[in-house]
């Protein structure tokens, strides 16, 4: 089932307060309440931007609607996302996908959840683009093709170029070979996806990769939530 989905959504500069990002979240929405909290975050004035993979493996991927429902908060898809999406709503038959991926949770949701869930997902975009007072970031799951700027990559995002999307939700290359080109036309770029080495943040060029293990792994969450502007200290 092909989903057609926004391909870059842009937010401008916040005036009022400040800007977060948490890397794959995947269902630790615990953790990352704590993480916030422990961030001061305010609803108010804060917005909280994800880099997808909002669901599977931890204890809490249920509660992704509600998130997903706050005005504050903001993500673009992720391949996890993206998978729930390729699946029929009420099938049931390949248990073992779910497994493999940590899905369980989605085996027991109502038909009418599924169906709330899978609309809230089919609205993310692809990429998103965060304007700041110190620069402008790019955020999108997994990758940038080798060698592309991001309003190029923004552009075939918009034309519906696949090998493109496969890339922004399914791709590891720059992380896993040494890249040392950046991005261009953008100040940074913000990517998970891909579990990092010690679950610390990796860094290739102008590319922040966090998803450092947001589920738990011997008892100890790594969930990384991240201020903007550290990007550019």
């Amino acid at each position: 089932m092909h989903q057609d989905h926004t391909a870059i959504k842009k937010f401008s500069v916040n005036l009022q307060g400040r800007d977060f990002i948490v890397g794959d979240i995947h269902g630790c929405f615990d953790e990352l309440s704590d993480k916030l909290s422990s961030h001061r975050f305010n609803p108010e004035t804060d917005r909280l931007f994800a880099v997808g993979d909002l669901i599977d493996r931890g204890p809490d991927s249920h509660k992704v609607l509600n998130w997903l429902n706050q005005a504050w908060f903001h993500s673009c898809l992720g391949n996890h996302e993206e998978m729930i999406l390729n699946t029929l709503t009420d099938d049931d038959a390949n248990q073992d996908w779910f497994q493999n991926y940590g899905g369980e949770w989605w085996l027991e949701q109502t038909s009418e959840a599924r169906s709330a869930i899978c609309a809230a997902f089919s609205n993310l975009p692809l990429a998103i683009e965060l304007k700041t007072r110190q620069g402008t970031i790019g955020i999108v799951h997994a990758d940038i093709p080798k060698g592309m700027s991001w309003p190029g990559f923004s552009r075939l995002l918009r034309l519906g170029d696949l090998n493109t999307r496969k890339t922004a939700l399914w791709g590891r290359s720059r992380i896993k070979r040494f890249i040392s080109r950046p991005v261009k036309e953008i100040d940074r770029v913000v990517c998970g996806h891909t579990l990092t080495a010690k679950h610390k943040i990796t860094i290739k060029a102008n590319v922040w990769f966090i998803e450092t293990g947001a589920y738990l792994q011997n008892g100890r969450s790594h969930l990384t939530v991240i201020d903007a502007k550290q990007l550019f200290e």
